[in-house]
C-alpha cells in the first residue's frame, strides 16, 4: 500500500514512518527546516518537504496515497499557533485528499476524553464521552478536538475508512515525562498524586498500533486507545527511573487530595478576585488536573482485539532506554 505519512520528522511520526517502511511503500512528509534520517535514502521511504500550512509539492506526493497516517499538530504555544498547526494544517489536508484514498489512520489523543466523566477509580475507554467544555482545558485539547472532528465529518462524506487512534502518553527516548514528577526543586521532586497510573506506551509500540490500523476490516469508522498493560503509578515511575539511572532526585509524594485543594483555593481566588477569568497553570487548574494525575484504569482491549497490536517493548526496556538516553 502506498501510504502518505504527516508529521514524519516528529517524535512520533518518524516512528510511524520506520514501522510502515517494513511493509508499504511510504511518502513521509517532513518540516523542510528539519533532515531526518530517512531521507537520506532509506529503504521504502520516499522523503517529502513541505508544510501543512501552506500549499506545495506535498500534495503531489498525497496524490498518489491510498492511505493516510495523519501524526501532524502542533504540540504546544498559544491558540493561535496550534489553530494554525493543528486545525488549518488538516484543512489543507482533507482538501488535498486524492478522490481513491482507501483509509486514514488518524493520531488523535487520550486529551480529548472528559477526564471527569468515569466513576470514582472508574476507567477511561473507548466509551468514555468526549470533553464537553473544550474551553476549560488547554489549547492542545481544544485543537485536538477540532481537528478529530474535521476529519470524522470529511471521512463520513466521501465514503472513507477512519481509524482514530488514542494514544496514552508516549514515552521513549528522548520524552521521559519528567520520570513521573510534577515539579523539580533542586534536589527534590514533587510527586504529585504518587499512587495514580500513568497512561504509557512506548512510541516503537504506537507505531505498530498505526500501521496495523491500515489493514484492518473498517466499516464506517473505528476508535482505539492505544496505552501499555503495564500502567506504573507516578511514584513507581520515578522508583523505576532512579533504579535504571535516570537523573532524579529524592522523591516527595503529595496527595491527590491536597493537589485538588489547592486547585480549588486556587479557582475560589479566581471566582472572588478576576470573575473566574484568571489563567491558571496546570498545577492549580482544576480540569487539567483532572486530566493529570486523577487516578483511573486505561483498558485497551479494544486495540489489542480489533487491531491485533500486542507490546513489544516492555515497560523495563523502555525505562532503560529513556534514562541512558539523559
Amino acid at each position: 500500500m502506498k501510504v502518505f505519512v504527516t508529521g514524519a520528522a516528529g517524535f512520533l511520526g518518524s516512528a510511524a514512518v520506520r514501522a510502515a517502511a517494513a511493509g508499504h511503500e511510504v511518502a513521509a512528509l517532513h518540516r523542510p527546516s528539519s533532515r531526518p534520517a530517512y531521507a537520506d535514502g532509506t529503504r521504502g521511504v520516499r522523503a517529502v518537504a513541505g508544510d501543512l500550512r501552506e500549499t506545495g509539492a506535498w500534495r503531489e506526493a498525497l496524490g498518489e496515497a491510498e492511505a493516510v497516517i495523519h501524526c501532524a499538530a502542533a504540540a504546544s504555544g498559544d491558540l493561535a499557533t496550534q489553530l494554525a498547526g493543528t486545525v488549518l494544517a488538516t484543512e489543507n489536508l482533507l482538501a488535498a485528499l486524492p478522490a481513491g484514498l482507501q483509509r486514514f489512520v488518524h493520531v488523535s489523543s487520550f486529551s480529548v476524553y472528559d477526564f471527569g466523566a468515569p466513576s470514582w477509580f472508574g476507567k477511561l475507554d473507548e466509551k468514555t464521552q468526549p470533553e464537553r467544555n473544550p474551553a476549560r482545558r488547554d489549547a492542545y485539547t481544544q485543537t485536538k478536538l477540532l481537528q478529530e472532528e474535521m476529519i470524522r465529518t470529511h471521512c463520513r462524506e466521501h465514503g472513507i475508512a477512519l481509524v482514530v487512534v488514542r494514544p496514552g502518553a508516549i514515552y521513549g527516548p528522548g520524552k521521559d515525562w519528567d520520570f513521573g514528577r510534577a515539579i523539580k526543586l533542586g534536589r527534590l521532586d514533587l510527586i504529585f498524586a504518587p499512587l495514580a497510573r500513568m497512561r504509557l506506551v512506548h512510541v516503537d509500540d504506537c507505531a505498530r498500533a498505526l500501521v496495523a490500523a491500515l489493514d484492518v476490516p473498517v466499516e464506517g469508522e473505528l476508535v482505539v486507545n492505544v496505552v501499555g498493560e503495564d500502567q506504573p503509578t507516578h511514584w513507581g515511575f520515578h522508583r523505576r527511573a532512579r533504579r535504571a539511572g535516570a537523573p532524579v532526585g529524592t522523591a516527595i509524594p503529595v496527595p491527590y487530595a491536597l493537589v485538588r485543594a489547592l486547585g480549588g483555593a486556587a479557582w475560589l481566588a479566581s471566582r472572588l478576585f478576576f470573575g473566574g477569568k484568571a489563567r491558571l497553570p496546570e498545577m492549580l487548574d482544576l480540569p487539567r488536573q483532572q486530566a493529570r494525575w486523577r487516578n483511573l484504569r486505561y483498558p485497551a482491549a479494544q486495540a489489542r482485539a480489533r487491531l491485533g497490536w500486542t507490546e513489544t517493548t516492555r515497560l523495563a526496556e523502555g525505562i532503560k532506554g529513556i534514562a541512558e538516553n539523559k
